[in-house]
């Protein structure tokens, strides 16, 4: 299995599992202009750019249009998040958890799909369609703790951050784990997940954190 990674604010749980899943920006934003509540924990100037950088492969449509995933848990976003260094969220990293899937489960889904080497945002990154070309994701980098570009290797940064990308929405089902960095915040997943149908095992997973 070659686990996949999406990261988003504790505070999102209930309406995620409301609406089924995972959706989108290009829907999702549609939804919070009806009145939906999400907790944004990315930098806005980077999700206007993804939604008119063109997606080549899958369905088309531009960055906006897909669920991404990472294939690595501390992502260089969440040290972004870790540094307070987002405008407009100030809460930390210990309110983000992790949704943890796999590339065969969204495979299964039979909705298209596709992924990145490295930030998909960034032009020399490339787009692969077929799983057998999961070679071109840096594998070792993915195992690193640290991720950070050096003298010798200017590209280590943009290689961890391949994605994997499936379109308009991931459904809750497919969440097979909830990685958290606290008990605490185990504390409020689980009370968020009362009462759903799907329940994926919540984990205390500190060295996924900063």
């Amino acid at each position: 299995m070659t686990a996949l990674y999406h990261i988003t604010h504790v505070g999102n749980l209930p309406g995620i599992i409301a609406a089924r899943g995972l959706w989108c920006d290009a829907v999702r934003t549609a939804k919070v202009a009806k009145g939906m509540k999400v907790v944004g924990i990315a930098h806005q100037h980077i999700k206007d750019r993804r939604a008119r950088k063109v997606v080549r492969k899958a369905a088309g449509g531009t960055l906006a249009d897909y669920v991404p995933f990472y294939f690595a848990p501390r992502s260089p976003m969440l040290f972004t998040i870790s540094r307070g260094n987002v405008v407009g969220y100030n809460g930390g990293q210990e309110q983000v958890v992790h949704l943890v899937s796999t590339v065969e489960i969204a495979c299964g889904l039979n909705k298209p799909w596709c992924f990145t080497d490295g930030h998909a945002d960034m032009e020399i990154s490339k787009q692969f369609e077929k799983l057998t070309s999961l070679d071109k994701i840096d594998w070792n980098i993915m195992k690193e703790i640290w991720w950070n570009d050096t003298i010798q290797d200017g590209d280590r940064k943009r290689r961890r951050q391949a994605e994997f990308l499936v379109h308009q929405m991931f459904p809750w089902t497919g969440v097979a784990e909830i990685g958290v960095m606290s008990e605490k915040i185990a504390a409020l997943v689980r009370a968020a997940l009362n009462g759903a149908k799907h329940r994926p095992k919540v984990v205390v997973r500190a060295g996924w954190y900063y």
